[in-house]
């Protein structure tokens, strides 16, 4: 497996800053990797599956996520599209001195995309999906970095720092936002919608009805509905399903099990309707899942 060093990318240690626009095209992948340096992705055009260490994710337009030094991480992108991205390569110590400046600012070490430049024990939030508006901020930041950095003007370090700054404090924003708006959501109905998503997890095998988990929450069944869309932002038949076919991934991978089998196992009593779920969250279909990613998996 392929491990970057700094020196690959940085020419000084001044300055261990890096950015390029990067595109993989339709069937391509970048093999598992790792380095020693932090790196940034902000998705501009297309999707994709990134692998990042036990986890897989599909990834996204306006999707911004940071890999942390020594993860295991690649991608690979479909038929029908291409991955389109900014990845921006940088060490810890790159803004510390900038951020230390601002440090004594109430609230200030709260930033989630602040704080770890400070402190080592904290972490990026790593994945953040950014609405239209939020996007076109973030476009216009990195084009102006792009800029500056391939032109390498005087004075051009001391701009990429400034920048990247924003860009940090607006992410930062972002995901504070995120977070007041959940809690704005969240009331007594939402402890009750809390712990249907708990009932769900362990029975997801069970023939569970929007009938039934509606009697369970003491909600009407029109009132239960609006509110686990309005909390969970999907019905409940969605997050049920997707919760099956989360688990009837890791059996296709994981085991030479039958598919008939594993959507019996999951909950499904209908083959077919096993498959047009799948195929429906996926985009593919369980045999072509299992053929790509235990393959990947045995490798």
């Amino acid at each position: 497996m392929i491990h970057l060093l700094s020196t690959d990318f940085f020419k000084s240690e001044e300055f261990m800053f890096y950015i390029r626009p990067f595109t993989i095209n339709n069937n391509e992948k970048i093999d598992l990797h790792s380095h020693e340096f932090y790196e940034m992705v902000y998705v501009l055009q297309g999707s994709g599956i990134h692998f990042y260490e036990d986890k897989i994710c599909e990834i996204n337009e306006g999707d911004i996520f940071i890999i942390e030094p020594e993860k295991v991480h690649g991608y690979e992108v479909g038929e029908d599209t291409c991955l389109k991205v900014y990845n921006i390569l940088f060490q810890r110590k790159l803004l510390k001195k900038e951020i230390e400046s601002f440090s004594h600012l109430p609230s200030f070490l709260s930033y989630f995309y602040v704080e770890p430049f400070l402190k080592e024990s904290a972490h990026f939030k790593d994945h953040l999906i950014l609405t239209e508006y939020q996007q076109t901020e973030v476009r216009m930041i990195l084009q102006k970095i792009v800029l500056e950095f391939n032109r390498k003007e005087e004075g051009y370090q001391i701009l990429i720092k400034t920048m990247l700054l924003e860009l940090f404090i607006l992410l930062s924003r972002y995901c504070e936002k995120t977070t007041n708006q959940w809690m704005f959501h969240y009331s007594e109905n939402s402890q009750r919608i809390d712990l249907i998503c708990e009932f769900i997890a362990c029975h997801y095998n069970h023939p569970l009805t929007l009938e039934q988990v509606s009697r369970l929450s003491g909600m009407s069944k029109a009132n239960f509905t609006a509110k686990f869309k309005q909390i969970i932002g999907q019905t409940f038949i969605e997050y049920r399903n997707r919760i099956r076919i989360n688990i009837a991934k890791e059996l296709l991978v994981s085991t030479d099990e039958k598919i008939i089998f594993i959507a019996s196992e999951v909950g499904f009593e209908d083959i077919s309707h096993f498959y047009r779920t799948f195929k429906e969250i996926t985009k593919t279909s369980p045999s072509k899942y299992r053929k790509k990613y235990k393959t990947r998996r045995l490798n």
